[in-house]
């Protein structure tokens, strides 16, 4: 597409929606029943697709949160505690903030894996001093 055709492009996307944020609610739903289309359903559709859109870069926000973490904090498996006293430290840690919140994906019993995850979680909020705690 040309340079020309993409500007061409780009002002009717902007008269479009002048368009339609002038319209009233009344006068789009005329239209789109002149158009033999359900107000209703459109509005559906039209939320639906939003939530996708939103979902995605919320998904794509997660991973480019996740990948920019992993590539700039130091690994910590080297100072972690025994299993046994990274569960002691995350239950001191949920008792002591109340804020903190957690929620477990299959069931009520934590793996652990899950425990080390929440202290490595709790290391990188702060919440715990990986120094206080090293066998």
């Amino acid at each position: 597409m040309s340079n020309e055709s993409m500007k061409s492009l780009a002002a009717m996307q902007a008269l479009m929606l002048r368009d339609l944020e002038e319209a009233s609610d009344e006068q789009i739903r005329a239209e789109l029943a002149e158009d033999g289309l359900d107000s209703d359903l459109v509005a559906r559709e039209v939320a639906e697709s939003l939530d996708s859109v939103v979902a995605e870069f919320m998904r794509n926000r997660v991973a480019a949160t996740k990948a920019v973490k992993k590539a700039t904090v130091s690994p910590i498996e080297a100072i972690r505690p025994s299993i046994q006293k990274i569960k002691e430290i995350v239950q001191r840690a949920f008792e002591v903030e109340p804020n903190l919140a957690s929620a477990y994906r299959n069931g009520t019993k934590q793996s652990d894996d899950d425990w080390i995850s929440t202290y490595d979680d709790l290391i990188l909020l702060g919440k715990v001093d990986p120094q206080d705690h090293v066998d």
